[in-house]
């Protein structure tokens, strides 16, 4: 099994512009996930498309494998951070995401103030300092992530990105 992290976009209610949401899945393939995404979105489901996904087998100094098994309670774990910013004459937050393997919530943010929209005027960070939009990926369903040490491991970009309507 592996997992993905998919970037979904649609309509939701009312909504004027296109809204986006992350998910993380696992399974054999990301075609093998699309009900799942389907299911886990919050809008429309007319319109609904995968705009990015990678399959997440590694991070910065870590391997990542799924497990039915639960991983050592000291284990690092996979954090998931969102940080938001703002660029001079644009209207819209722009948002960046990483992943990060850390032994804490805390390190992870601070991975993230360094790495993530470090080129934007005014940080925005969403709140940042709550755990709660700094996701510990550790259990999906009945799978576990580990994360195994590999100094030669870093993170990847989209396995792909576009715009591929899964919507039925």
């Amino acid at each position: 099994m592996k997992l993905f992290m998919a970037v979904l976009g649609g309509n939701c209610g009312n909504s004027n512009i296109e809204v986006h949401d992350v998910r993380f899945v696992v399974g054999e393939s990301i075609d093998s996930c699309l009900d799942q995404l389907r299911r886990e979105w919050y809008g429309d489901a007319k319109g609904l498309h995968l705009d990015s996904y990678t399959e997440v087998n590694e991070v910065d100094g870590y391997r990542v494998e799924i497990s039915l098994q639960a991983p050592a309670a000291d284990a690092a774990k996979l954090f998931f951070v969102n940080v938001g910013g703002y660029l001079p004459g644009k209207y819209l937050e722009f948002h960046d995401i990483g992943l990060y393997g850390c032994h804490s919530s805390n390190q992870a943010k601070q991975l993230a103030l360094k790495k993530l929209l470090t080129r934007y005027e005014q940080s925005h960070r969403d709140d940042l300092y709550d755990v709660d939009n700094c996701i510990e990926l550790d259990l999906l369903g009945r799978h576990y992530v580990h994360l195994i040490a590999d100094d030669t491991a870093i993170t990847p970009g989209p396995s792909w990105y576009g715009y591929r309507p899964i919507d039925r």
